[in-house]
């Protein structure tokens, strides 16, 4: 075969037919085979020795023929080279383990010795027990002395309240009349309930609705409780006398829907001081119930007088639009509003309009 550049001959290459029809080319093919084979058997069986002899060496097993393998003499000391350096490794780890145990047994043994030190110091364990009992003690005294202010000045709160809220009572006059219909007066005017609302003028049910509302707010600064429901503002006789006068049916409607609002805020916030004075049980009751035993004037009276009131349990929570719900139905408001506050009478028989302003005075 020539080279395509220089042209000259380089490895031969014969097809299939020349080698079957040359038999020198095939006989001298064959014999650089069975070289190869021989070679390659003389090299294994070389190599078979040489191991054969380094692991000898290393079993400490003596060889068979005397004559020198310089090899496996080489292969044996790289041998026992190897397994002294694994098991060096090996005693590393393991010096390195019996160390880490010795200084663990030392550490130990050196904290039980103290112990026994310890144990065997009674003076010094009765010293330290004597600083804990004088510590607990002080700190147990402090305690006491500091629980002793607390209730010292919870008394002097407590009647600075009770003080404030007698006074609070005698400001706004609030009073008990021997009357079916009005039966609680307050700042010299009725206070309104579910059953006497539709029997007073528009302008006194918002004087007395604004009066109590204020009471309420000085209530709950005096408690520092924070009221549910901020003071209500109502207006004043001069703007509801033009406001009646000039309204419909419809506007009327929208403000009796504003006094049961209105009402109805007064009620939560008369429930949730009494809860606060324990004077009405803090679990859910029954509105409806304690409504139809004590109307508002009857509460909001127990509540300034720190009455007791009695209640009912019940075992769900109640809502705003459920307690309006309650409220509206008591006021009765489809039979209640049907006729026109013009022909309402008061107790002497006479008629009265919206804008007259009358008080119960005892």
């Amino acid at each position: 075969m020539h080279c395509p550049i220089c042209h000259k001959s380089g490895r031969p290459m014969y097809c299939g037919h020349c080698m079957s029809s040359s038999p020198h080319l095939l006989l001298k093919l064959k014999l650089d085979l069975l070289m190869l084979r021989e070679t390659n058997g003389h090299l294994k069986s070389r190599v078979e020795d040489i191991l054969e002899y380094g692991l000898g060496q290393i079993a400490g097993k003596k060889p068979e023929s005397q004559t020198a393998n310089a090899e496996g003499d080489i292969l044996g000391k790289r041998l026992r080279k190897l397994d002294s350096l694994i098991l060096r490794k090996k005693n590393n780890r393991v010096r390195y383990r019996i160390s880490q145990l010795n200084h663990r047994i030392y550490e130990k043994r050196k904290k039980v010795e103290t112990v026994r030190k310890e144990l065997q110091l009674p003076g010094k364990i009765s010293l330290n027990e004597e600083k804990l009992k004088s510590t607990r003690e002080s700190q147990e005294l402090t305690i006491s002395e500091s629980r002793q202010q607390l209730m010292q000045i919870r008394r002097v709160l407590l009647r600075s309240q009770l003080s404030k809220i007698r006074s609070l009572v005698e400001w706004f006059v609030i009073r008990k009349r021997e009357s079916y219909e009005f039966p609680y007066t307050l700042a010299f005017q009725p206070i309104v309930s579910l059953r006497n609302i539709y029997k007073l003028p528009p302008s006194v049910v918002w004087g007395s609705i604004s009066t109590m509302s204020r009471y309420l707010k000085l209530f709950g600064e005096i408690l520092f409780f924070t009221l549910p429901h901020d003071e209500l503002v109502a207006p004043n006789a001069a703007e509801l006398e033009l406001e009646v006068s000039s309204k419909s049916a419809d506007e009327n409607s929208s403000d009796e829907n504003t006094i049961v609002d209105h009402l109805t805020k007064i009620l939560i916030n008369v429930v949730q001081v009494s809860r606060h004075l324990n004077l009405i049980s803090k679990d859910p009751i029954d509105l409806a119930w304690m409504l139809d035993q004590n109307d508002l004037d009857t509460l909001f009276y127990n509540m300034a007088m720190r009455l007791e009131t009695k209640s009912k349990p019940v075992f769900h929570h109640w809502t705003y639009p459920q307690i309006l719900a309650v409220v509206s139905e008591a006021l009765q408001l489809s039979s209640v509003y049907a006729s026109s506050p013009v022909s309402r009478q008061t107790l002497t028989g006479t008629k009265v309009s919206s804008n007259d302003r009358w008080y119960v005075v005892k």
